[in-house]
């Protein structure tokens, strides 16, 4: 029976259920060396149960494919790639997802969301080494896929970059990497990404690509021979036909307008989405006369500056935008063209008006448009990084900060207490030195300036000023410390403390003497002794030792005294209830009958004697 190995790269939620309790997932997995990919639907449980079914959908679902291959006789069997570590891989990937449901700071009101929607198997700053050269081109492809899909195209490069590596003979890599670049404005390195795949691609997607790269770095002359060498396959393409017509208008030559009339009568629906989505109206001449955006909105008709600009980063309006100066520029001669065109062609359903009466014609004159004025597309998302420039370094003349003029005024007035002038006179003999010094080109020591910490600033004093106190100012006394003064102890409390030992807390202990002890006070009266805690013992005396001697009376009611009669008559009792039987205990037993012939009460049965002697021996 052939084995096949199945390894799972990614997943992806497509959407959710919250109400039925269901999920649905793109799962991406290699199989026979290709790409698998499956839609699945997976109930929300517990995490246990989610990893069981989600994996028993991924072989139930590699079995349907491979069966439709193999044919449905074909004896096969599926195995998973390192279940055990998948495994761990999805459960905690289906326990966040609950915990992102489940989240207890939602705010009220805002519904249940699923952020983590998308699972890398193997992330990116993962070794994927171990993995078969196969397997890591698909683990790479996911990456710059997962980074592309979603427009970030500045993280997608490095991906593409090591998915070139992995597997050079792969051209979507190529396309990929210099759509890429072109998005992030890197159209040099672009450009010879798009060689490289119609090179290794070599079809006719691949060379459109490349021509149109060419025409937006307006290399009119490699991309025009691309156009022909594709009409001579094809003369009714239709990309390669308009894309000539493009360099025509690029190059203001009016050609372009016959090659345009040819296909609007082709195709008239085709032409009109082409002008409006593709066509680019940009014209690349030495000469233009620029607009301000305020000017174009107005020759335009727009009331509102905003409305327009939307069209223009939209590209629906032909504009050029600087992102390192963050300036859009309008020129009259290409909105004059695109309005015209249009126009012809009836793209819009209503006509573009221009109103040239709102333009100082006088004062606008064509200028020379340098080549690195204009941004060869306004399609990239985004803008690069602004460098962030070093501060200037510090001039001469610029204002100081506080501290530094603290630092100033406490020199010059140790200076004019040394030398014995006014401070103000100390202040401008320090500049004049420093400058000086400055015009001399010598170097002048600066104060740098120091963070303020948060708080009052403290008190900056000299060695001098923390000595002695400035002319004028009186002696500030020691600020004294927070709570209760120290006490302060004379050499006569001293002596008495140390011969006096001292007092313990608590009432203190009555003190004595042996004769006070033995004998009261004058004047007091004999306190008798303290009377022990708990009840006092009884005193006895001569009758009740008498009365304990007798015999103690029994508890209960006395016994009866009976006379002479009926003591004879119970001892002759008595000896009738010895010589009788003991009464057993319960209830009687019958007595069946009255005494008749058939009764055994009070009979003698033979025999009765010897069983009782048998029973005794």
């Amino acid at each position: 029976m052939q084995t096949y190995d199945v390894t799972l790269i990614a997943l992806d939620i497509r959407k959710w259920d919250l109400e039925n309790l269901r999920l649905y997932l793109t799962t991406y997995v290699v199989l026979d060396d290709e790409e698998k990919v499956h839609q699945l639907e997976l109930a929300i449980t517990q995490p246990p149960e989610m990893v069981e079914e989600f994996l028993g959908k991924v072989r139930v679902g590699c079995e349907q494919k491979m069966r439709k291959e193999l044919g449905p006789e074909a004896e096969f069997q599926i195995v998973l790639a390192n279940e055990t570590f998948l495994r761990q891989k999805l459960y905690n990937y289906f326990k966040r997802i609950l915990m992102e449901l489940n989240n207890p700071k939602r705010r009220k009101g805002q519904p249940k969301m699923i952020f983590t929607t998308h699972m890398d198997v193997y992330n990116e700053n993962q070794d994927i080494s171990f993995l078969p050269l196969v397997i890591q081109f698909f683990v790479v492809l996911n990456w710059a896929r997962k980074y592309y899909d979603k427009e970030d195209y500045q993280r997608a490069v490095e991906p593409l970059r090591k998915l070139i590596q992995i597997k050079p003979d792969f051209g979507l890599s190529y396309k990929w990497l210099a759509r890429s670049l072109k998005k992030i404005r890197k159209y040099d390195e672009a450009v010879k990404y798009y060689e490289k795949y119609a090179e290794v691609e070599g079809s006719l997607e691949a060379k459109l690509d490349l021509a149109q790269s060419y025409r937006k770095g307006k290399m009119f002359e490699k991309a025009e021979a691309i156009y022909q060498e594709i009409l001579q396959e094809d003369p009714q393409n239709k990309e390669a036909r308009i894309g000539m017509a493009q360099i025509r208008y690029a190059q203001n030559n009016p050609e372009f307008m016959k090659m345009l009339e040819e296909l609007y009568q082709e195709d008239p629906e085709w032409l009109k989405k082409w002008l409006r989505e593709e066509f680019n109206f940009r014209i690349y001449v030495p000469q233009k006369t620029p607009l301000q955006p305020i000017q174009a909105s107005r020759y335009l008709g727009y009331e509102k500056v905003f409305e327009m600009t939307q069209r223009a980063f939209r590209n629906e309006i032909p504009s050029h935008f600087n992102p390192t100066l963050a300036k859009m520029s309008f020129y009259k001669e290409e909105l004059d063209n695109w309005a015209m065109v249009m126009n012809h062609f009836q793209v819009f359903p209503e006509p573009i008006q221009l109103h040239p009466e709102t333009l100082p014609l006088d004062e606008l004159k064509p200028v020379e448009v340098e080549p690195d004025e204009e941004d060869q597309s306004t399609e990239a998302t985004e803008v690069p990084e602004k460098k962030v420039a070093e501060p200037p370094a510090k001039p001469t003349g610029k204002r100081s900060t506080r501290v530094e003029e603290i630092l100033k005024k406490l020199r010059a007035a140790r200076a004019a207490k040394e030398s014995g002038k006014s401070e103000m006179a100390a202040l401008v003999e320090q500049d004049a030195i420093r400058a000086r010094k400055l015009a001399a080109g010598e170097s002048v020591e600066e104060v740098q300036p120091v963070k303020r910490r948060r708080g009052r600033p403290p008190k900056v004093k000299t060695e001098e000023a923390a000595t002695a106190p400035m002319e004028g100012e009186a002696e500030t006394t020691p600020k004294r410390k927070r709570g209760r003064p120290p006490k302060v102890k004379t050499e006569e409390a001293e002596a008495t403390s140390e011969e006096t030992p001292k007092r313990r807390r608590g009432r203190p202990p009555k003190v004595k003497t042996e004769e006070a002890v033995a004998a009261p006070a004058e004047g007091e009266v004999e306190t008798p002794p303290k009377r022990k805690r708990g009840r006092p013992p009884k005193v006895k005396t001569e009758e009740a030792e008498a009365a304990a001697e007798a015999p103690k009376k029994r508890r209960g009611r006395p016994p009866k005294q009976k006379s002479e009669a009926e003591a004879s008559n119970s001892d002759n009792g008595k000896l009738q209830e010895e010589d009788a039987p003991a009464k057993r205990r319960g209830r009687p037993a019958k007595v069946s009958g009255d005494n008749s012939e058939n009764s055994t009460v009070g009979m003698d049965i033979p025999g009765e004697e010897e069983f009782l002697m048998k029973t005794k021996e």
